[in-house]
């Protein structure tokens, strides 16, 4: 008989007293095991870690379980943190305010077992509010979803859906780990990831994520913030200068239409000069 293989759970905790109990209670309940769970509290100033720490003291569901805190270093450091301690051959991060349906490990492991190809897997999530009342589902099946999604990311016509999940670690020792320079580290790491392998896709809703006022894309919605931070990475990423170009100027375009309709006209003349010299 196969010993199915080891999944690591990261969960960089910070500030969700309210849900870390939901999310983690997702992970004991998983239909799947084995399951190292680790959790990093990254200095939450609420009780975020003692809730984790009760709510997962009791367990024997899991093969190892670490839930630590220490002083704030930020999101990209603490996914790091976890994915250099991770010794699984799958890992999964979860956000400490979001939760899954009991099968999804379960799906997504059968699934990247059978596809030796992907080097990840995801699928459908279903967004919810600060209450977990259903608002949306994120719906990958009419986008580009498989393959070599590198350039559907690039020109937003697919990708991974990120709150979905599963990889294998073996891709950190290729493309290495989270880059700290950017808030935006999920979709620099999947550029990266992409650019190397193929991703595999499950049409099935596997987590619960939840949308608020505390979202990072919610609080730092600022022109300057969302575009500069995505210039940076396509000009980090993107070695083809058409393409470079290309999806470069588009960001300069939406970011030049967004100054002018929040009346930021010095902004927007920066982007109009900033187009005109990306060639």
């Amino acid at each position: 008989m196969m010993i199915p293989p080891l999944v690591t759970v990261g969960v960089a905790l910070y500030n969700h007293e309210r849900y870390i109990e939901q999310c983690l209670t997702s992970v004991l309940t998983q239909t799947y095991a084995p399951i190292e769970l680790i959790v990093i509290d990254d200095g939450s100033s609420d009780n975020s870690f003692d809730v984790a720490q009760s709510c997962t003291q009791k367990t024997n569901q899991l093969h190892s379980l670490s839930v630590t805190t220490r002083p704030n270093r930020g999101m990209c450091n603490t996914l790091n943190e976890i994915a250099q301690r991770a010794s699984g051959k799958y890992i999964s991060f979860l956000g400490s305010d979001d939760y899954w349906l009991e099968s999804k490990l379960e799906a997504q492991v059968a699934f990247l077992e059978s596809n030796k190809q992907y080097a990840l897997v995801h699928s459908n999530s279903m967004r919810i509010d600060a209450d977990g009342k259903s608002l949306k589902k994120i719906d990958y099946s009419q986008k580009e979803n498989t393959g070599h999604l590198f350039r559907a990311l690039v020109e937003r016509t697919g990708g991974v859906n990120t709150p979905s999940h599963l990889y294998r670690t073996s891709v950190y020792d290729v493309i290495g780990y989270y880059d700290p320079n950017f808030s935006f580290e999920d979709t620099d790491f999947w550029l990266r990831l992409c650019k190397q392998y193929e991703v595999g896709f499950i049409d099935e809703v596997h987590t619960h994520y939840r949308w608020h006022g505390n979202n990072l894309s919610a609080r730092k919605n600022g022109v300057g913030f969302i575009y500069d931070e995505l210039i940076n990475i396509y000009e980090k990423n993107i070695d083809d200068d058409a393409l470079r170009i290309k999806a470069t100027n588009r960001l300069y375009n939406k970011a030049l239409m967004r100054s002018l309709q929040s009346g930021e006209f010095k902004r927007a003349f920066e982007y109009a000069g900033r187009r005109l010299r990306n060639r």
